[in-house]
């Protein structure tokens, strides 16, 4: 749900209106303070990415659908195929090749069990009945390493979804409404954080 700027600077500074230690940051107006509304905005982003990063897989679905062409390793269908990320990828919820009996289990590269998936025992490996998605980095961005299929050139993907970077765009980001709360209460803390001990804010942040 798209939600604007303005919205979440008057939530805010309703949030630290309401908390007795904050609130006076609403009553600072001086040129050597920084503007809060500044101050806000430069914090919404990286407190979205942070609540989105924590939150449940059951808060952010449905996501965003990934549509790129599958790669493959060795042969069409067999073995590992990489699935390339979008360029704002943040999360992936979910994906499912059509040889796959269930969606795959998502692990990042410094997982311990990524390394399994490159064992010559087929026993420790991703499977169609336990596949596996492996997030990391090659030269061209992040992609999936999907591991593993057998069923030869007629394998697609099925179904993948993704969280996107949140960003403000033309005034507006993109935020589960259910967390927008958690966002504007996460905003509030870290623009209190910067408050008291960013040089800028000058003689008010002591």
């Amino acid at each position: 749900m798209l939600f604007s700027q303005q919205q979440l600077l008057s939530d805010t500074r309703i949030w630290l209106g309401h908390n007795h230690e904050d609130s006076q940051l609403i009553a600072i107006e001086d040129p050597y303070t920084l503007s809060l509304d500044e101050l806000i905005l430069s914090k919404i982003e990286m407190a979205a990415h942070r609540v989105l990063m924590d939150a449940s897989w059951s808060m952010l679905v449905p996501g965003s659908p990934i549509r790129t062409r599958l790669a493959w390793r060795d042969s069409p269908g067999r073995g590992m195929a990489v699935l390339s990320l979008p360029d704002d990828f943040m999360r992936l919820l979910s994906v499912r090749l059509s040889d796959w009996k269930r969606p795959a289990r998502i692990i990042a590269a410094d997982n311990p069990s990524a390394c399994w998936q490159s064992s010559p025992f087929a026993g420790v490996r991703g499977n169609p009945s336990r596949p596996v998605a492996v997030i990391t980095s090659y030269p061209s961005g992040m992609v999936a390493e999907l591991y593993s299929s057998t069923a030869g050139p007629s394998v697609r993907l099925v179904e993948a979804q993704y969280v996107p970077y949140p960003r403000l765009v033309d005034g507006f980001i993109n935020l589960p409404e259910p967390l927008y709360h958690d966002v504007v209460a996460l905003v509030a803390q870290l623009t209190m954080q910067s408050y008291h001990t960013d040089p800028i804010c000058g003689q008010h942040c002591d």
